[in-house]
């Protein structure tokens, strides 16, 4: 289970980098001129996010003494973070993006939950 919660969790990691570089390169992030700490701090948090992903990945696939907590620590920010992005496309009406979102809460708690299950934390 470490391998496949490591390569999800690379996979995650890079997904997310990507997708705001994505978003930043096409224009589509409006809360730049409308709420830009706020924002600001949102990247900030996301990027953190995504990085740990990519670090956990790597220390799970590893098997480095702490792979599993750094997975926990990460996939932890992503469960809040997907909670409060599927409330932000649901209220724009974009429900694809709310059903990848709910999709990505359950594999992230599903691998967290079977790791923690193995684990000695």
């Amino acid at each position: 289970m470490k391998k496949i919660a490591g390569v999800y969790s690379i996979l995650l990691g890079v997904s997310i980098m990507g997708l705001w570089s994505m978003l930043l390169s096409t224009g589509n992030v409006p809360e730049l001129k409308t709420a830009l700490i706020s924002i600001a701090f949102h990247m900030a948090a996301e990027t953190i996010m995504g990085i740990l992903l990519l670090i956990s990945g790597v220390a799970l696939i590893k098997d480095s003494k702490n792979g599993v907590s750094l997975f926990v620590l990460s996939n932890g920010l992503v469960i809040y973070s997907v909670v409060n992005s599927a409330g932000y496309y649901g209220e724009k009406g974009q429900w694809i993006m709310v059903a990848m979102f709910m999709a990505i809460l359950f594999m992230s708690s599903f691998l967290t939950y079977g790791l923690l299950k193995k684990s000695e934390l």
